[in-house]
């Protein structure tokens, strides 16, 4: 059974490139979750105990769980925007742009969240974006 897929594979292209596309996803992840662990220096997550350091991965997949949303979000924005105005080959360009990007976020920063409980405002944010 597994040489059916494997001929299959070779002779579609289309399927080739869907799988690459979902490998280079799967990498993405992986080295989103590792520079994650590596924030304050460290070369991985650690933890004295088998509870510190699953408490560590969880906090990790957690913060890399937190910048993908955001990042879907702001795309979700970025492409209503887009859909607005008619701008076909932006349309084009955002459905290619991954959001497990992270090289736009400090992750060394300090972060003081006092919102006031305001939510962020998405729309005036993507409103000054423009992609060409």
């Amino acid at each position: 059974m597994r040489s059916i897929y494997t001929l299959r594979y070779l002779r579609d292209p289309q399927l080739e490139r869907s799988v690459h596309r979902s490998q280079n996803r799967v990498e993405s992840y992986h080295q989103l979750r590792s520079t994650i662990a590596q924030v304050g220096g460290k070369k991985e997550l650690t933890g004295r105990t088998d509870i510190e350091f699953e408490i560590s991965n969880q906090c990790a997949r957690l913060i890399a769980n937190a910048i993908i949303y955001y990042n879907s979000a702001i795309l979700s924005h970025l492409l209503t925007k887009c859909e607005a105005s008619g701008n076909a080959k932006a349309m084009a360009l955002i459905t290619k742009i991954s959001p497990v990007a992270w090289r736009h976020i400090l992750l060394n920063g300090h972060y003081t969240f006092q919102s006031g409980g305001k939510m962020i405002d998405l729309d005036t944010l993507v409103a000054g974006l423009e992609l060409r």
